[in-house]
């Protein structure tokens, strides 16, 4: 059995909580820690023991990893991802009482702090802190974190590069911060391209691009070309995940976005810029064709497919798809809502009241609705 040779190191990170004093992560140093010179056997007994601890911890195996990174440490007191490794299972041993376990919660935060001290170039250590930021609920700070990290490792393995990029580009996304997010996945993508759920929120985030062009004027036809790049993007996504029927949705979406931006476009030719925008708008109402034949119980392939076709003029199929819709959910509020509004139109008010009342109805299960959405509606059953 290997002899404990640091424990006094540590001992006060072991101690604080003990004695009732939580320790600072501002007053971590790696001053006390021992410099130990290790032959060729025992660094790649290390090294192996590091591997072990960093797979367990990503895979939240946390008695392997802290099982590891003890014994890494046992060899090198200055391992800078065992301390990292068991600053993520300190923050589970605190996640695992209700209210959180403050002691455990900053030595974590204090074994990190010093990881980080000991290798600050380390993506691995990088990416670690962003997700203990991330998983203690400071997501902006993680965010921050991960992009630090990015710039200080800029000689980093690829792999490691690749979970730093994919942490940074998710934890941007999550926020909401879609401009943010799109360098890091694009670059992440191309590392991994395997990975349908980054390729989904790389199309997501050059949907919401394009829906925001920024500039005066505003440049349209750039924005088109992230709608363009949305649609690629989520067409690999399906290609990957075959079954997620949101991605298949999301193409349509992007290729009616490209429509709008054709005829927003201030240069070209009018009618050419129409043809484009019709063409468009046709690839969607075929796209959604083929996603209602796929997925044959979807209520919302067809309440697209109803859209696109209203959209094209196409009155008969796009009643016909919303039907179609309520035939699979009949509380589907959007559904309702157009093939009401398509009856206001018609001046058929008994099918209006009809549809609005039902619309009403599913909205008390459902709560589909926004307040705007229905006070509208309870106006005019009114009159």
């Amino acid at each position: 059995m290997r002899q404990c040779r640091w424990l006094g190191p540590l001992l006060w990170l072991l101690t604080a909580a003990c004695s009732g004093v939580a320790p600072d992560p501002a007053e971590v140093s790696v001053d006390a820690l021992p410099l130990l010179r290790l032959d060729d056997q025992a660094r790649s007994l290390c090294v192996e023991l590091e591997g072990e601890a960093v797979a367990a911890v990503v895979s939240r195996d946390y008695a392997a990893a802290a099982a590891a990174a003890q014994g890494a440490l046992e060899l090198d007191p200055r391992s800078a991802r065992g301390h990292a490794v068991l600053g993520m299972v300190a923050l589970e041993r605190a996640s695992a009482t209700e209210p959180v376990d403050y002691y455990q919660l900053r030595r974590g935060e204090s074994l990190i702090a010093m990881a980080q001290q000991l290798a600050p170039y380390d993506a691995f250590v990088g990416w670690i802190r962003a997700v203990f930021l991330s998983e203690s609920g400071h997501l902006s700070a993680a965010a921050v974190a991960a992009e630090h990290a990015l710039e200080r490792c800029i000689d980093a393995p690829a792999a490691d590069k690749a979970a730093l990029l994919g942490i940074a580009g998710t934890f941007r996304y999550e926020l909401g911060e879609e401009r943010a997010a799109f360098p890091h996945l694009q670059a992440y993508t191309s590392l991994r391209p395997r990975d349908a759920t980054a390729h989904f929120r790389l199309g997501a985030s050059l949907l919401v691009m394009s829906k925001t062009p920024q500039g005066v004027p505003p440049p349209y036809r750039q924005a088109q070309a992230y709608a363009e790049q949305a649609v690629d993007a989520f067409r690999r996504c399906v290609e990957l995940a075959p079954g997620d029927e949101d991605a298949w949705l999301s193409i349509a979406a992007a290729q009616l976005r490209a429509a709008e931006l054709a005829r927003l476009k201030r240069d070209g030719d009018a009618d050419e810029r129409a043809q484009e925008a019709a063409a468009y708008e046709q690839q969607a109402l075929d796209h959604l064709t083929a996603v209602t034949e796929r997925f044959a119980d979807s209520a919302e392939a067809r309440f697209r497919l109803g859209v696109v076709a209203g959209r094209l003029g196409r009155d008969a199929a796009s009643r016909a798809a919303y039907e179609a819709a309520l035939a699979r959910d009949p509380d589907h509020a959007g559904s309702l809502m157009n093939l009401a509004a398509a009856a206001v139109a018609a001046e058929d008010v008994d099918a209006a009241r009809l549809l609005f009342e039902r619309l009403l109805a599913a909205d008390e299960r459902r709560r589909a609705l926004t307040s705007d959405e229905r006070e509208s509606v309870e106006a005019w059953l009114a009159k």
